[in-house]
């Protein structure tokens, strides 16, 4: 770890106690004052008649595998779940402890397993990808069920995973992820009547998108621990300030964010193409995040409405 290295980290322990003030807690959510009001719109969305570009076997896949989730039924990690109607967003269901989801985020170690569980377990299903499958699967075949399943889970991760509280908020690589899934679920979801009072027009959710972003603003991965974690951070703040440009700060976000994007990939790969951490996993996990970025950046929108 170099000399630089150390004083950046000595400096982001100091910031992780200043922002134990900006925590908000679930009992609190209710009380936040109302944002001011203003005409944010969504307009990155799919180009029309993509959904019957889908081959038909990739379809039924896909439905098949949406009507496992609403039956509460998905395996994750090679554990297969039965709580998928309503996961507890705290649960590790390999040791079966629950984090306290009313916990200072950077107060939690997410490596002692005695307190937090698997902390992988718990936080595949908060990357929320399940969603997004569910979001494929109304997009492909407009049955209200899979969208209302969406939105009902949206409403308790943002209403249980305010800013700051929870294991949720410990890790860059986490946010960065559920950034990508918020735009794409509000991509696929697009025609569906209710996606606008889910999205644009539902305080908690803008303030969860801003949120998100300030953290990922604020704590960059760096040195020895940055790697494929810089590059998720990177690729979901590009996400989100390319598909919700609704804040000041949103054309300063899209700018840093692709700057790093742009410098961290090739920092991630050698010269042959290979990823620098010799893993057949990441080499793909890094190459489809830049290309979320990318399609992200090419989507979004060009005039953003700002809150």
């Amino acid at each position: 770890m170099s000399p630089a290295e150390i004083a950046w980290r000595f400096r982001e322990q100091a910031m992780r106690r200043a922002w134990a003030r900006r925590q908000v807690r679930s009992g609190a959510v209710e009380t936040l004052p109302p944002l001011a009001t203003a005409e944010r719109q969504f307009t990155a969305v799919l180009p029309p008649g993509t959904v019957g570009l889908v081959p038909e076997q990739a379809k039924d896949a896909i439905i098949a595998d949406a009507d496992r989730l609403l039956k509460g039924e998905w395996e994750m990690l090679g554990v297969v779940r039965t709580d998928m109607e309503r996961p507890d967003w705290f649960y590790d269901p390999v040791t079966g402890r629950r984090s306290a989801p009313g916990a200072y985020a950077f107060s939690l170690n997410q490596r002692d397993e005695a307190a937090v569980g698997n902390i992988k377990q718990v936080w595949e299903v908060n990357r929320l990808q399940h969603l997004t499958l569910l979001a494929v699967a109304w997009y492909l075949t407009g049955e209200d069920a899979y969208a209302q399943r969406v939105a009902s889970q949206l409403d308790s991760w943002w209403r249980e995973n305010p800013f700051l509280s929870g294991v949720n908020w410990t890790s860059g690589i986490e946010l960065g992820v559920r950034l990508i899934n918020f735009a794409w679920i509000r991509r696929l979801l697009d025609d569906w009547p209710g996606i606008a009072d889910l999205f644009e027009r539902n305080d908690l959710a803008v303030r969860q998108v801003r949120w998100h972003q300030e953290y990922l603003a604020t704590f960059e991965s760096r040195g020895s621990s940055a790697n494929n974690h810089v590059i998720a951070e990177a690729a979901g703040q590009l996400a989100a300030s390319c598909a919700f440009p609704w804040f000041t700060e949103s054309e300063r976000w899209r700018r840093d964010a692709a700057r790093l994007l742009e410098r961290e990939l090739a920092r991630n790969t050698f010269p042959s193409g290979i990823n620098r951490e010799l893993a057949s996993d990441y080499h793909g996990f890094v190459a489809e995040l830049g290309f979320f970025a990318a399609i992200e950046a090419a989507a979004g929108s060009a005039s953003p409405a700002r809150p």
